[in-house]
């Protein structure tokens, strides 16, 4: 009884606080640790409050004290592993991670749009140009990049790249091929310095040192929290969609490969029982992927390794497959692999990209792109385009930033002039045009070309 009637009086005199100072019960839960409504810590907002911090890949507690992420709603913290030595800590969410099924939830910027930012190729091999910029500057590749570029990068609720590498120390490279890449796996953490949300795998380069080098990436990026498609453990994994769900609607992203057009490539296509790549130069499985995504999302992007290397020219093949991989039921079409800029293009009202270059690949100066979609998400039944941006950038010196005003003009032309039924205004937005604007004439004009184009002119 005398216990009870304690207890009654801390009550009393916690509910008397409560008045006198006007706090809400939500502020006394915080006060003592308590969570009442069995719901995560929220702001002001109602978005979810996760202080986090962020530990470099070096076997030791310290932090990353310049980390680009700060905001606590933010798609990075809600995702990443918080780790150090002594401890690993989760928050209590409700955000989807499912990396069997590749289902992903996020919490967007806006909950009326949905941005998506996509680059090119990039390249983390062991003793290139690019990694050792990264360690030079600090171990972070967030200073691989200007802030107005990584802030594009980072502030895009998905952001996307081709990861044309493995990540292992294991394999052997492949007998006779000229360029075999390889990543230490402590590299893949590199990625979430500048915002990477999801990587294709589907290229010429993620089997150079064999099967075991690409099981391990898988591992690798699954270690990190690191969606991936275009590749798995066999051709079911390696076909399966990623699918974001945010503001409501579901986003399919899928990787594929053309590239290595004859029978036996040296990139193997997973099997049932072996691992591989997605490959495309045969639309049929491609096609059947696109369409199965169509049924279980609002708007399906396809990211694409084609082309022809160092040429701008488009190959017949490749709008071939943009024009099969469209009627399955595609929305946007990104493409990669010819480590120079393509064209742009519209058909039947859904915009290809063919390709974006090297966006971070070797010390070479040249021009490359970030491309940005907006997505409107208000209407029910749908998810249409609302903007779609190319950003003009330059890589040298193993860094890459968006263009100075001086070059902004230059290579938007360019893009211009090599483009199809797209039309690019001075700010970079792209939107679908009746007229032709491709002025190559059948001819290669990538400043990349081989010496006999040069010729020939």
């Amino acid at each position: 009884m005398k216990k009870k009637k304690i207890l009654l009086i801390f009550i009393s005199f916690i509910f008397l606080v409560f008045v006198l100072t006007g706090c809400d019960i939500s502020s006394v839960e915080k006060a003592f640790g308590l969570d009442m409504h069995g719901d995560s810590a929220s702001d002001d907002n109602g978005s979810d409050t996760r202080v986090e911090i962020e530990y470099l890949n070096d076997d030791t507690d310290t932090p990353k004290t310049d980390s680009v992420k700060t905001t606590s709603s933010d798609k990075k913290e809600n995702n990443e592993e918080i780790t150090s030595d002594e401890t690993k800590t989760s928050e209590i969410s409700d955000l989807i991670y499912d990396d069997t099924e590749k289902r992903y939830s996020l919490n967007a910027a806006s909950p009326d749009r949905i941005t998506i930012s996509f680059a090119g190729d990039v390249c983390l091999t062991e003793g290139c140009s690019v990694l050792n910029y990264i360690k030079r500057h600090d171990g972070n590749m967030a200073n691989s990049f200007d802030e107005k570029l990584l802030a594009h990068m980072v502030d895009s609720d998905i952001f996307m790249l081709n990861n044309e590498f493995p990540y292992s120390t294991g394999g052997a490279p492949l007998e006779g091929k000229m360029y075999t890449f390889r990543a230490d796996p402590a590299s893949a953490a590199y990625l979430k310095d500048i915002g990477t949300d999801i990587v294709s795998l589907a290229n010429n380069h993620c089997y150079d040192y064999g099967p075991q080098a690409l099981t391990d990436t898988f591992s690798t990026l699954r270690n990190i929290n690191m969606p991936y498609v275009g590749a798995g453990e066999n051709i079911t994994e390696a076909s399966k969609p990623a699918y974001y769900m945010i503001n409501g609607k579901t986003i399919a992203i899928i990787g594929a490969t053309q590239i290595e057009g004859y029978a036996n490539p040296e990139t193997k296509e997973a099997t049932e029982t072996s691992p591989g790549v997605l490959r495309c130069l045969d639309t049929t499985r491609i096609k059947q992927v696109i369409e199965e995504a169509e049924n279980n999302s609002d708007f399906v992007i396809c990211f694409v390794h084609w082309g022809t290397e160092k040429s701008d020219l488009i190959r017949d093949w490749q709008r071939s497959t943009a024009v099969d991989m469209i009627g399955a039921g595609a929305d946007l079409i990104i493409g990669a692999h010819s480590h120079c800029l393509q064209g742009i293009d519209y058909i039947d009202g859904v915009p290809v990209f063919y390709s974006l270059g090297n966006y971070l690949f070797n010390s070479n100066t040249q021009d490359t792109c970030l491309v940005t979609v907006s997505l409107d998400c208000t209407a029910a039944d749908a998810v249409d385009i609302d903007t779609l941006r190319f950003i003009p950038c330059i890589q040298s010196g193993g860094q890459t930033v968006e263009a100075p005003q001086s070059d902004w003009a230059r290579i938007i032309n360019y893009e211009q002039g090599i483009s199809y039924y797209a039309a690019i205004d001075a700010d970079g937005y792209v939107k679908r045009s009746d007229k032709n604007h491709n002025v190559q004439n059948g001819r290669n004009t990538s400043p990349m070309r081989e010496a006999e184009n040069k010729a020939e002119e």
